[in-house]
Parts: C-alpha cells; structure tokens; sequence
C-alpha cells in the first residue's frame, strides 16, 4: 500500500503559538534569511545558500515533491499574523516518515521548536499506516535531540561517521537517530 498517496496532508497546521503553512517558492526571502545564519546552519547537512535564488529553486523543488508525494514543506510561522521564523518538514516512504526542521536563532529556546515538531509528528502518528516517525541531529546537538524527545521520539542509537555536517567540517560526524514507532496491535495491553 502506498500511504503517501493515500494521505490527505494538510496545507494548514495550527498550533497553540504557531501555524505551519504550506511552503511556496514567494517563501525564499524568509527562508534565505534564517538559512544564512551559520549558527542556524551549524549541524545541518547541507552547505549554506548563497544566493536567493538558490532558495527559490530549493522551495520550487519543495512544491514539486508535494505535488509528487514524496516530501512535504511548510514554514512555521508564529501566531496570529506574525512571520516566518523557519521551516519544517516529512518524507514518507512506505510505512514511515522522516522529519526535519530548523527554527531562525531569535526564537531558540522558548519551545518553539518543540511545538513545530509536535505538531508535524502528531499528525503524522495519527495516520493510518504510519507506523515509524524518525528524524536525526548530530550527536553533539542536544538542543535539537531535547526538541525531538519532547515531540514522543525515543533515542535509537548513534550512526558513527555517518553524516558530513559542511558547515563544520569535511569529516564525517556521529548522527543520533530518534523514533516513534506505533504499537502492535497484536501485542497484549
């Protein structure tokens, strides 16, 4: 069963503080700027843009992979009216999605993240055929490992080497893996 395309993925996600809105290509000016923060950017394993129109083609690829089914972006905005502050995303492959995010740095630490992250992973775990929900930090961000263990997602382990964080450094860095899987049914209460 393919449950990609089966989902109905909101455009619209609403949270107490935040909203996640379907991301567009008109999004790059906001999504440049939070992604040319080399502190935002410091773990993330993709180099820096240079340019917006760098972003702008990232996001038109954004919408196309919507469209396709296979990745799906929004930006988190604050509430009611306020701006972008980052983006947030999944990817669905069979029965399980994997989640990814970052948040602008004048908005760390004040459960922002946290709430991004549920929300997306809460909707995600409320879909039929859904039964894994994963997401990785490097093994030195315990920022990013505390957003994804406050979103329900249990450590798994450490992949060695396994992830190049460019913004670092050319050599391969330890990545920690946290989960949520839903329970067998079959198993006993």
């Amino acid at each position: 069963m393919n449950v990609a395309a089966a989902l109905r993925v909101p455009v619209l996600i609403e949270g107490v503080r935040l909203r996640l809105r379907r991301s567009t290509p008109a999004d790059a000016e906001a999504v440049f700027a939070v992604a040319t923060d080399p502190e935002v950017m410091r773990h993330m394993e993709w180099p820096m843009p240079r340019a917006l129109a760098e972003t702008r083609s990232y996001l038109e690829g954004c919408a196309a992979r919507w469209q396709a089914g296979t990745e799906h972006h929004w930006m988190i905005e604050l509430k009611p009216q306020g701006p972008a502050i980052g983006c947030i995303a999944c990817r669905i492959k069979g029965h399980a999605a994997d989640v990814g995010y970052f948040l602008a740095r004048d908005h760390w630490g004040r459960g922002l993240a946290t709430e991004a992250a549920q929300l997306l992973v809460g909707w995600l775990q409320r879909q039929p055929g859904i039964v894994r929900v994963w997401a990785t930090t490097d093994a030195g961000n315990a920022g990013s490992a505390a957003v994804l263990r406050k979103a329900g997602l249990q450590p798994e382990g450490i992949l060695r080497k396994a992830t190049v964080r460019p913004q670092i450094g050319p050599a391969p860095r330890d990545t920690a893996l946290y989960a949520w899987v839903a329970p067998d049914p079959r198993s006993p209460a």
